[in-house]
């Protein structure tokens, strides 16, 4: 019979860092029902948790060990991550002929006129072409079969047919917030963007759930490899959503995660205002805080501008001379839907990567304030912030929280400075002045644009050096203040249901490496990857 005093697992390691100011170092902690119930009191000592060791407690018992909170990724597509599991691999693909012969060998096995959709995680950069496929050589590899190539989350390239089924021909108009490629006669070229996208999205029959939810649980397995434990996944569908209920039932999850459902100005004008847009999501029992197990909606997630080839910028592109990005929304409007999300209690994340949209979200959130009055903390928050300009004073005085995914520009650096220019990428994620300033930020990889492990979000964040070459050093931050970037401040974003220390009552989420993060050779942060990696108090990945 089991000891009920004894502790489902004990981890005994060389260091702990807890992440407590109180008691930042230990050797040991005991976990039961999911949480830690004890550590050691001190370096060099093993008292108390000996006495929890009963015969059906596991025990991860090594003295090499280096112990941390397993981290707190704030803004990474989980669920984009599950869709690429399921999507054509187009990353394998070195050029456009291996890129398509892909594609080919997926119509093969797909019933004709059913769609072919690619996973995003890709770049046009890593092909020998350095662009995007045309629609034509799309209909090379299939045109029994409507495609969408997509990349990352802003873009996508169709095919003949699937132009054709998105209603995208000679005569649309282009939208406000999106962009249509067309040769010089005028014809659709394939490559769509944001709300452009948006037509093809509408017309892609929805994923079942079973199979969205296999993607999630493949996905997440690769989670703990890289020490994560928590994600904010900052675009579900209630569709989604339902599969990540369906992954938790299942025992399939192995990360947790705080999903922003997807918001759009489509679908607020289709169920006729804010407010009817939100009454039709709580009607299907969707809302902040409601989620089981590992899963909890956070709140929605809306888009103001684009990325690299639409963010909003003050001035111009230096490959575009006159164009400054999208807008997808206007002042009027982006205030009256916050103030009704903060008025019914939805906590809302915008995505803001240029400097032009993040003055207008700031200027919004200003007007929400006034009509309001104080704000909750974290009832708004800036997705990316990349480039915050001048306006960082202002966050600060606002209160409002920023995202940072530094590990964009590991992934995104070299487009940047083509679109933007080297000097204007210098200055994206100032992460030095948005401390000083005390704006709260948290880190996150934006994954899979950019890389998962997020100690290469720390690399980045203390040298700033890119594949571009080292932009803005002078923004660079501590390698400690980085570590609590991806711990205790994102579990702050998050409020209570996620971990970010160590200490009797916090969830019993954490990371062992082989050696300390905070004191290994920086460039050795590359390769350091978890002995193991503990979720609710279970073992989630074990090396080897």
């Amino acid at each position: 019979m089991a000891d009920a005093k004894a502790a489902d697992l004990v981890v005994r390691a060389g260091t702990v860092h807890t992440m407590d100011p109180a008691a930042p170092l230990a050797t040991g902690v005991a976990i039961r029902q999911g949480r830690i119930v004890a550590r050691s009191r001190g370096l060099g000592e093993w008292d108390g948790l000996a006495d929890l060791v009963g015969p059906e407690t596991t025990v991860l018992d090594d003295p090499g060990l280096v112990v941390l909170p397993a981290f707190v990724d704030t803004h990474n597509h989980l669920m984009f991550a599950a869709r690429n599991v399921l999507g054509v691999p187009v990353s394998r693909a070195r050029d456009i002929p291996e890129f398509i012969e892909l594609i080919r060998q997926r119509a093969a096995h797909t019933p004709s006129g059913s769609w072919i959709v690619t996973a995003a995680d890709w770049h046009e950069v890593r092909l020998a072409e350095r662009r995007l496929p045309t629609a034509a050589e799309l209909d090379s590899a299939t045109t029994d079969h409507p495609v969408l190539v997509l990349r990352g989350g802003h873009n996508g390239v169709l095919n003949s047919e699937g132009l054709r089924l998105a209603g995208i021909g000679p005569d649309t108009a282009d939208l406000p917030g999106g962009f249509i490629a067309r040769d010089a006669a005028g014809r659709p070229t394939g490559w769509v963007q944001d709300t452009a996208l948006e037509l093809a999205g509408r017309v892609l029959p929805p994923t079942p759930v079973p199979l969205l939810a296999d993607g999630l649980a493949r996905a997440a397995a690769e989670y703990g490899a890289h020490g994560i434990g928590t994600v904010r996944d900052p675009a579900v569908t209630p569709q989604e959503w339902q599969a990540y209920l369906s992954a938790e039932a299942a025992g399939r999850l192995s990360v947790r995660s705080h999903a922003m459902i997807w918001t759009t100005p489509a679908a607020i004008e289709a169920a006729g205002s804010m407010d009817a847009y939100l009454d039709g999501l709580e009607a299907e029992d969707v809302r902040p805080r409601v989620g089981a197990g590992l899963v909890r909606v956070w709140g929605l997630k809306m888009v103001l501008d684009g990325g690299v080839e639409a963010g909003a910028l003050e001035q111009p592109y230096v490959d575009r001379p006159g164009y400054r990005g999208e807008l997808m929304w206007d002042l009027d409007a982006l205030t009256h839907v916050l103030a009704v999300a903060v008025r019914r209690g939805w906590p809302t994340g915008v995505h803001a990567f240029g400097d032009r949209a993040v003055a207008l979200l700031l200027d919004a959130v200003r007007v929400v304030k006034s009509r309001t009055g104080p704000l909750p903390p974290g009832m708004l928050v800036v997705e990316h912030g990349g480039l915050m300009g001048d306006r960082i004073a202002d966050a600060a005085e606002l209160g409002i929280p920023v995202t940072v995914q530094q590990a964009l520009l590991e992934g995104l650096a070299e487009p940047l400075v083509a679109a933007w220019g080297a000097d204007r990428v210098a200055e994206m994620f100032p992460l030095r002045e948005l401390m000083d300033a005390g704006v709260r930020i948290s880190a996150g990889t934006d994954h899979p644009i950019g890389p998962l492990d997020p100690l290469r979000g720390v690399y980045g964040m203390v040298t700033r050096r890119t594949p571009a070459g080292l932009l803005g050093a002078g923004h660079a931050i501590s390698r400690t203040e980085a570590l609590h970037l991806y711990t205790t401040a994102g579990a702050r974003l998050l409020g209570g249901g996620a971990t970010g220390t160590l200490v009797p009552g916090a969830p019993a989420d954490l990371v062992a490496y082989p050696a300390d993060p905070f004191t290994r050779e920086l460039d050795e942060l590359l390769s350091l990857s978890p002995e193991a990696t503990v979720v609710d108090g279970r073992v989630v990945h074990l090396a080897g």
